[in-house]
């Protein structure tokens, strides 16, 4: 179907602007993965950056440059427009809370740290 699996992220841009939520996301992806992230297999595993506001598009292009000069192999991360969402099944939302023990390609150790740093800050990044 050519569709990917993704999460629809609502944040306020005055609290955590566009560049630092990106550099908080390449923190828990494997940004030169292709079709794949953790143990998920696929094309709908693709790691893709969808917007739907065109003025996010030059913020998310400089931040993919400046990752790219971080990398040794050439990133596999999709970037365009977003064209359809559709929410996810019930028993998957809130996935984790609703199942602890569940898997995630993230550890849970790491989405606990980026709930305790102070994104604004540079002794996080």
């Amino acid at each position: 179907t050519g569709h990917a699996e993704t999460v629809k992220v609502v944040y306020d841009e005055e609290q955590l602007p566009l560049s630092v939520l990106l550099k908080l996301f390449y923190l828990i992806i494997d940004p030169t993965s292709v079709d794949k992230q953790g143990e998920d297999e696929g094309h709908q595993y693709r790691t893709g950056i969808y917007h739907t506001d065109p003025a996010d598009a030059p913020i998310i292009m400089v931040s993919l440059h400046e990752l790219a000069k971080e990398e040794l192999n050439p990133l596999a991360i999709e970037a365009c427009p977003l064209i359809h969402f559709y929410d996810a099944e019930e028993y998957h939302q809130d996935y984790l809370n609703k199942n602890p023990g569940g898997y995630c390609h993230v550890p849970l150790a790491q989405i606990m740290w980026v709930k305790t740093i102070d994104p604004m800050s540079d002794d996080w990044d």
